[in-house]
């Protein structure tokens, strides 16, 4: 059995870190330009008061604009700090914010997946919606968990949003906050052809990767849209309300977390013995960014494109 280049390995596992230790700054500095001021924490503390009393904010809107006027935030910056309450972005999220960096570029490379990728989206959605497997698939759950499935809008169901204009800087915070559900599943699609093919070509296993990066993707988008339709689960033995979305995220996370740091972890060791460790960290990162520039214009387009009929279709 061949030794682990250990000088190699290490390498490799500082390259991985970079993105997490420019993460947590950036966040920071999120968290200053969202403001940590007397007028923004006062302004978010009232929006709080809304949601933890279960209510929607839209009846609320007019007195929320009055405050915000009294409070000198402009009506931009409003619905800014009420889309990083509503959609707040974590460390995930700044771990991938370099992606928006190289987006312009990076888009033109990733045309070619994005052309092919939304005629398997429209054939997911077709299957999901109109032929309702995805309802079939619910009224299955509902059934083996013995729960009930209601509506309940969401907090942020309201006028501020509509009233945003779709190139304002708080309509794409909130398109962010599920790219990067898309770009650790296409890492992780990657990983799983790298391990279990072990393909000797690189570009078939990137071919590979990709088809099955698309399906993963069309599924998840088509799912994301329809369960923006505010279902809620109901379990009548514990008194409790699971939004479907949130449901969906609990289960995806770890699943898609654990296979991650275990498939990482294997293939760097294997790397470390038998190949080049630090190249292999820097294929991580790069598709990582990859994956995440595909599934920005997936969710950009699909969300403005055909978002808003599935969800209604599907509610």
């Amino acid at each position: 059995m061949a030794t682990v280049d250990t000088n190699s390995l290490i390498w490799a596992a500082g390259l991985l870190s970079i993105p997490l230790l420019l993460a947590l700054p950036m966040r920071i500095g999120w968290r200053l330009f969202i403001g940590v001021g007397h007028e923004a924490s006062q302004y978010r503390n009232t929006v709080l008061q809304i949601i933890d009393a279960g209510r929607q904010v839209a009846p609320f809107r007019s007195t929320l604009d009055d405050i915000a006027r009294s409070l000198h935030i402009r009506p931009n910056h409003q619905r800014l700090i009420e889309a990083d309450l509503f959609h707040p972005l974590t460390v995930s999220h700044f771990l991938l914010l370099p992606a928006i960096i190289i987006f312009p570029l990076a888009a033109i490379m990733a045309l070619p997946v994005i052309v092919v990728g939304f005629p398997v989206l429209l054939v997911i959605e077709y299957i999901f919606i109109r032929k309702e497997v995805l309802v079939k698939g619910l009224k299955a759950i509902e059934k083996m968990m013995h729960w009930q499935i209601i509506h309940i809008p969401k907090p942020h169901r309201g006028l501020s949003e509509d009233k945003a204009k779709m190139n304002e800087f708080s309509q794409h915070v909130i398109h962010f906050n599920h790219v990067p559900q898309g770009a650790f599943l296409g890492l992780f699609a990657w990983l799983i052809v790298h391990w279990t093919f072990k393909f000797q070509s690189f570009g078939i296993e990137i071919l590979f990767s990709t088809l099955l990066y698309i399906v993963l993707l069309g599924a998840l988008g088509v799912l994301n849209a329809a369960f923006e339709s505010d279902l809620v689960f109901v379990d009548p033995s514990k008194g409790r309300l699971v939004p479907v979305d949130q449901w969906l995220e609990s289960i995806l996370k770890p699943l898609v977390g654990i296979g991650l740091v275990f498939l990482i972890v294997r293939n760097l060791l294997d790397e470390a013995r038998d190949g080049n460790a630090t190249l292999f960290a820097l294929t991580i990162l790069g598709l990582l960014y990859g994956a995440a520039v595909v599934g920005i214009a997936f969710r950009w387009g699909y969300s403005i494109w055909r978002g808003s009929r599935v969800r209604d279709e599907f509610g």
